[in-house]
């Protein structure tokens, strides 16, 4: 989640088209997220790089088509970006959807941890990631935009064309599948 006092991101929103340093700001801001979204759904690490790399030339001079200035509707305006990026990336010569092996992503995790955290951490994130692998394309999309680019469910409904309402009972049902499939999987590690 951006950490940003609203007021000054709505300035940043407001400036972003005219001036580039205002849009630097936004990139700072945003690229993590949109890395974290995109390294989600992207099973290679280049291929991420130069998708993130897409996104934000195509906010840039697409700026005037963003339809409202508030700082909200930024986010998700984003995230559509992002989001349509992805699906041309897997339509060009037809590639398949393969999932991003869920170790790549440990990087993201704490800067400095002990070795046996990193282990802990690459298995069990690996074994999250299978899990949410396994979930319907439509939740699997609203718990990587949710979860990884860390958007809040009116900013998922916008980028997904659906109903706030819609977004909660999606994630909802998706969180309560995870749960009941973790709690599967460690039932069934303790038998073993």
């Amino acid at each position: 989640m951006c950490e940003f006092p609203e007021s000054s991101l709505q300035q940043l929103v407001d400036r972003a088209a005219a001036d580039p340093d205002a849009f630097v700001a936004l990139y700072h801001l945003y690229v993590g997220r949109v890395y974290a979204y995109v390294a989600a759904r992207v099973d290679n690490t280049n291929d991420v790089e130069d998708i993130v790399s897409d996104v934000f030339m195509r906010a840039l001079s697409n700026l005037d088509q963003l339809r409202t200035k508030r700082a909200d509707s930024f986010a998700s305006w984003l995230f559509s970006i992002a989001r349509h990026v992805v699906a041309d990336y897997y339509r060009r010569d037809g590639r398949s959807h393969p999932v991003q092996p869920f170790e790549d992503s440990a990087e993201l995790a704490a800067p400095d941890p002990s070795p046996d955290q990193i282990i802990l951490e690459s298995v069990e994130a690996a074994a999250l990631y299978a899990l949410v692998r396994g979930l319907p394309e439509r939740q699997r999309e609203i718990v990587t935009l949710r979860y990884y680019g860390g958007l809040r469910n009116r900013e998922i409904a916008a980028v997904l064309g659906i109903g706030e309402k819609t977004v909660s009972a999606y994630l909802s049902r998706a969180l309560s599948e995870l749960r009941a499939a973790y709690e599967r999987r460690v039932q069934a590690d303790a038998r073993a």
